[in-house]
């Protein structure tokens, strides 16, 4: 009996590449579900690289407004458990990222009603065996996830392991699927120098400079990009996209211009005021997440005040002890949060704010433990001999030296057990070993350089119309990387296969 696999396809080009390979490979009916723009469905409808037994067009069931019906999102949410406004609230369409359109509460309970029943419906008519996702990084996709969850359909989401380039394929984010089944027999007795050069294989802090170097930069393709969407581009999401409201042509053209001015003045103040340098001194440090990106707004959507969650660590720092306070090499990517929003943090007495160009491998020898709210410092500080606080749960929570934070009252006193936690070598050696059974190499961000390249104006731009002679050349770059994907994907549905049956 062939696999259903249903197929969450948006800007994730990957996934096009994973489908591709799969009906080469693997006896299987494939569906999708595209959540793209106008120009870049035409592609998904018209291509002939990929055979999709159907495919629906999210937006073309999600209309401008209607009446929400409330006894059917309040059905909805108790018998899946899913949470709708905690999704709502931090989605980065309905508040406070978005500039460009405020939706009333009618509005976002239709939306999110119309997407509730369009995602019920597909289950419903599919029956899929498996969903392969992105990332989820939004409401919408975070809805149909947990609906997947709580309906048994099993999940294939590539995931980073912040293991030296390596990704893992699970049903949570940075998870391993079957831990405990999966607990490896043969470890490695590794010294920490021999952990470290594993673990800096690749590094998160470079590969995101290294993004960040190359996105928006192209002077040549943004000038190409700006002709295409203001000359030639009917801008049809505008009605369609409930994720495009409000963006008018005129308004995105001087919020551009605005953007790009304060972005640059930003970073002149953070250039200006924010120290390079380590003082000889005992620190804690707590390395900034991306904002907005899914690590806060759905992995911690009750620790999205920053500035708040500074404070709460400043205050219960013992006596003798700093907080050192750095922001991510990606924050370029989102134009740098406001220098008032670095200035409250550097007036914390007991609190120093570095510059973001600060190597990670210069921090950690020297502080005395990391307070992440899930970062990948947390992981690295293992490394280091160097005990985490988290406040969610990751996928380096498994390890001795790691702990998570469950009330925030109780921070003081965990700071100061944590403090004396003593270092497990075996502990790490085997959780690296564990990594190592169930990873492979794939490299996400080279791939998605690419496709910002060929198909995207080097990001500039995002309803573009792509040509199969573009993804095919985006493809055949890296044949043998997604053919090792569909390999470890059919790899995983039998490893889930097993474990049904022996359940």
């Amino acid at each position: 009996m062939k696999d259903r696999i249903l197929v969450y396809q948006d800007y994730t080009m990957h996934n096009f590449g994973l489908a591709k390979m799969l009906q080469e490979k693997h006896d299987c009916d494939l569906f999708a579900i595209i959540d793209v723009t106008d120009n870049m469905n035409k592609f998904f409808q018209k291509q002939k690289i990929v055979k999709y037994e159907k495919t629906w067009f999210l937006y073309d069931y999600i209309k401008k407004t209607q009446k929400p019906d409330l006894d059917y999102l309040s059905q909805f949410e108790k018998k899946y458990g899913i949470e709708l406004w905690k999704l709502a609230n931090n989605d980065r369409i309905f508040f406070k990222y978005n500039m460009y359109y405020n939706f009333s509460e009618n509005e976002i309970l239709s939306i999110l009603e119309q997407q509730c029943k369009f995602f019920e419906n597909i289950i419903e008519t599919i029956k899929p065996d498996f969903v392969i996702f992105p990332l989820t990084n939004s409401g919408r996709m975070e809805i149909f996830y947990q609906l997947c969850l709580k309906l048994g359909i099993k999940i294939l989401m590539l995931n980073g392991t912040r293991l030296g380039g390596m990704v893992c394929i699970s049903e949570e984010v940075e998870k391993i699927d079957y831990l405990e089944k999966e607990i490896t027999e043969n470890v490695k007795n590794r010294s920490l120098e021999d952990l470290r050069a594993i673990l800096y294989k690749t590094h998160s802090f470079d590969d995101a400079a290294k993004f960040t170097s190359q996105f928006l930069k192209s002077k040549k393709m943004a000038f190409k990009a700006g002709i295409n969407f203001f000359l030639f581009s009917k801008n049809s999401n505008l009605k369609t996209h409930y994720t495009y409201y409000g963006r008018h042509k005129i308004k995105i053209f001087f919020m551009t211009i605005f953007w790009s001015l304060k972005k640059r003045y930003r970073l002149y103040l953070i250039n200006k005021n924010l120290p390079r340098t380590i003082d000889d001194e005992k620190f804690i440090f707590f390395p900034l997440i991306t904002e907005p990106e899914r690590g806060l707004l759905i992995a911690a959507p009750f620790h999205t005040n920053l500035i708040e969650l500074v404070t709460h660590i400043a205050k219960s720092l013992p006596v003798g002890y700093k907080l050192y306070v750095k922001d991510h090499a990606s924050m370029d990517t989102r134009d740098w949060r406001s220098f008032s929003f670095y200035k409250k943090i550097m007036n914390l007495p007991n609190v120093k704010m570095l510059h973001h160009t600060v190597h990670p491998k210069n921090i950690l020898p020297n502080c005395s433990m990391v307070i992440t709210i899930g970062g990948t410092a947390g992981f690295e500080a293992a490394f280091y001999e160097k005990p985490t606080i988290t406040f969610v749960d990751t996928s380096y929570s498994p390890l001795k030296s790691v702990e998570i934070l469950n009330d925030t009252k109780e921070l003081p006193q965990l700071i100061q057990k944590q403090l004396n936690v003593k270092f497990d070598l075996n502990d790490l050696n085997n959780f690296v070993s564990v990594l190592e059974k169930n990873s492979f190499a794939f490299d996400c961000s080279g791939f998605d350089n690419l496709a910002h390249h060929i198909l995207f104006y080097d990001g500039f731009l995002s309803d573009v119309e792509i040509s199969e002679k573009q993804m095919n050349e985006l493809l055949h770059q890296y044949s043998k990387q997604l053919e090792t994907l569909a390999n470890e994907h059919i790899k995983k549905m039998i490893q889930h296969t097993k474990y049904k049956n022996y359940d």
